[in-house]
């Protein structure tokens, strides 16, 4: 294949989005995760591929023989400042107070593949936050829709707590009956998420990412040692 006019080998079955995480590519992405399913609904991943009209979703489409692909032309460009520019119609200014700034997948790509302005001049959608135990504490109005926690409850965790709710512009996270999420690896769930709609109630507004220390250890208080 061929990636920006440079030829390499590579195996077959591959997503272009991981072959190009392989040879050292970043492509921006939301939804996809390499322990979860691939659901290819944030459109964050788009690239070009020659013979294409239109950008190419890189996280659902396999590599083939003699594939030209393209990551940064200005099709490309204007694509992921489109979805960006999508993405934050509803979501709220909210990271000066929000817990997950500083570690926060939209702030990054925000910055590095969005604009500078918005035309947006609607009033935002609301959504209602859920309870999901003593844990996890949510604000919905930050959601963009990447499903992660869905796959992560029906694949991972074996409880199917999260689902999506309506279609279109009214879609959202819910649990469609009000329960707690009772699982022991329920908390994982917070690092998933890429925005700030899932945290942790036992740290919220105690302190900030770049104020923490990163330590290798075993987790205690569970029988899976992670």
């Amino acid at each position: 294949i061929f990636i920006n006019g440079v030829k390499f080998l590579v195996k077959k079955n591959v997503s272009i989005l991981e072959c190009c995480k392989l040879l050292g590519y970043t492509i921006p992405r939301f939804c996809y995760h390499s322990s979860l399913s691939v659901a290819g609904n944030c459109r964050m991943c788009l690239i070009e591929l020659t013979g294409s009209e239109k950008p190419v979703v890189s996280c659902l489409t396999e590599i083939d023989a003699f594939m030209k692909i393209w990551l940064n032309t200005p099709l490309v460009k204007k694509a992921r400042e489109n979805v960006v520019e999508t993405l934050l119609i509803n979501h709220p200014l909210d990271c000066p107070i929000c817990d997950q700034a500083g570690e926060c997948d939209l702030q990054d790509q925000s910055k590095i593949f969005g604009i500078d302005r918005s035309r947006h001049f609607f009033s935002k959608t609301p959504s209602e936050d859920k309870y999901c135990g003593p844990l996890i504490k949510t604000i919905m109005t930050r959601c963009i829709h990447c499903t992660r926690c869905v796959r992560f409850c029906d694949e991972i965790a074996g409880i199917s707590y999260f689902g999506t709710l309506n279609r279109g512009g009214s879609t959202e996270i819910g649990t469609y009956l009000e329960k707690v999420f009772i699982s022991e690896i329920s908390s994982n769930v917070v690092d998933l998420c890429p925005v700030g709609a899932l945290t942790f109630k036992t740290q919220a507004f105690k302190e900030r990412p770049w104020e923490l220390k990163i330590l290798n250890s075993i987790d205690t208080t569970d029988s899976l040692g992670s």
